[in-house]
């Protein structure tokens, strides 16, 4: 106890010389902030500054770090859902604040929590499942290692597996971050690492710690990767998600779906890469599942001035032909990155076929600029527009036009300090022919973030 008490006494001084210069440099922080390793500093003496937060000292072998977030987003949009249903212009702010505490006990056990708070303010519609939570446990769970190179990780936990995030991802833009209840088993041997998992997503509710897990939806499967070489990775998986009483189309039915899929990314010299590709069966209200989606991206890095790259990326996802075929042939992104595309979620992955060339600068090497254009449309005219994360714009009429509109993007990140990022998005969405005829019209959005990490 007394090196806890000294450890946080500790703590207080740190935040206070927050600004000051730290003795040992830490490291940028990660996207899933229970990935991140303060054990390190047990080697540095003189800490300064928030690293007597990071790591404070309990008995001989055992730390604590603490740590959190604030994050505020600020959303400016002229036509949500392309103006149709009667949505009118809205400008309003999302809140978040989240709190962790990591416990090592030793090197075998591991006890990591994260208590999160979310409030939607001057929005104009009712919250969505993403806007407002009371305090709750955002992430909560055991690890053990019973071995060398085996992880088992119980309880409320985070998943992503690589950088894109295109189909299993922590929903990092929207406010409330997606969370899983269940067990994960990691294996990590040389250049591999297998991950096994059973999972149900989090099911939130308004109120404080009520949130429970979704026992209409379950997540499991396996999930490989292998480091080919210094600048070459290859993903292979397959998932399962099974969720009761969903819809697509006019059809409300049980779904259980397979999904086979591999990635293969990495750079050679200014050039880089990363496609994957997945396919999908199973069974939804008697009808056969057959499915698929994938992407294929690339870009190229021009020794110059401000680091200029040049890059194009084609974005697929089936839709459904004839809707009484007895086939659902429509893709389900599982639980895709909210922003992938951009943050008006008027994109998604079903029924999409979207090229999108993009030139990123970087004046500085803390501040990152990005201009894209992305040319949409339906992959079948006979099934819907889709907007995030798969929900239809409208029933499927008799309209088969296919363009959607396409979408100008304007980019920037400035991470001013390790602590403090700043990000904006200004947007334009087209209205192709199958939106027009909706109804719909033209969509202009802004978005700003002001994220600040300790």
């Amino acid at each position: 106890m007394a090196d806890l008490r000294k450890g946080l006494a500790g703590a207080l001084v740190g935040l206070a010389m927050a600004g000051a210069a730290h003795a040992a440099e830490a490291p940028p922080f990660k996207l899933i902030r229970s990935d991140e390793d303060y054990g390190y500093l047990a080697k540095v003496p003189d800490k300064t500054g928030l690293d007597a937060l990071r790591y404070i000292p309990i008995g001989d072998a055992g730390y604590m770090s603490l740590g959190g977030e604030a994050r505020l987003r600020v959303d400016s949009i002229d036509a949500p859902r392309f103006g149709l249903g009667g949505e009118q212009a809205d400008t309003f702010a999302l809140t978040r604040l989240l709190l962790s505490a990591d416990l090592h006990l030793g090197d075998a056990v591991r006890v990591y929590g994260e208590l999160g708070v979310h409030r939607d303010i001057g929005k104009k519609d009712p919250p969505s499942s993403t806007d407002r939570d009371g305090l709750d446990a955002q992430v909560l769970f055991v690890d053990l290692k019973p071995a060398d190179g085996w992880r088992v990780r119980l309880g409320r936990q985070e998943l992503s597996f690589n950088a894109t995030q295109r189909f299993i991802a922590v929903r990092e833009a929207p406010n409330i971050r997606q969370s899983f209840d269940g067990a994960r088993i990691t294996r990590e041997a040389g250049p591999l690492k297998l991950d096994a998992f059973y999972l149900e997503p989090v099911l939130i509710q308004q109120g404080a710690f009520n949130d429970t897990r979704n026992r209409a939806q379950r997540f499991y499967g396996l999930y490989g990767q292998a480091r080919l070489s210094p600048h070459a990775s290859l993903d292979l998986y397959v998932l399962e998600l099974d969720r009761d009483g969903v819809k697509f189309g006019a059809v409300t039915g049980d779904e259980r779906r397979t999904s086979l899929g591999a990635r293969l990314a990495g750079t050679r010299g200014p050039f880089d890469y990363d496609t994957e590709a997945m396919v999908q069966g199973g069974r939804f209200a008697g009808r056969t599942i057959r499915a698929w989606g994938g992407s294929v991206a690339g870009g190229y890095t021009l020794a110059a001035p401000w680091r200029p790259r040049l890059g194009l990326r084609l974005d697929v996802g089936s839709g459904d032909r004839n809707p009484n075929d007895g086939r659902l042939e429509t893709f389900n992104p599982l639980f895709p990155k909210g922003a992938y595309f951009n943050e008006t979620s008027l994109t998604s992955w079903s029924n999409l076929v979207a090229l999108r060339p993009s030139l990123g600068l970087s004046p500085r090497k803390d501040l990152t600029l990005e201009a894209s254009y992305m040319i949409r449309r339906r992959e079948t005219g006979e099934d819907a527009i889709y907007l995030q994360p798969s929900a239809a714009l409208a029933p499927v009429g008799n309209d088969h036009a296919k363009a959607v509109g396409d979408a100008a993007v304007l980019d920037a990140t400035w991470q001013a300090t390790r602590n403090l990022k700043i990000q904006g998005q200004l947007a334009h969405q087209s209205a192709g022919e199958a939106v027009r005829r909706l109804g719909g019209h033209a969509v202009d959005l802004a978005v700003l973030f002001v994220q600040l990490r300790f």
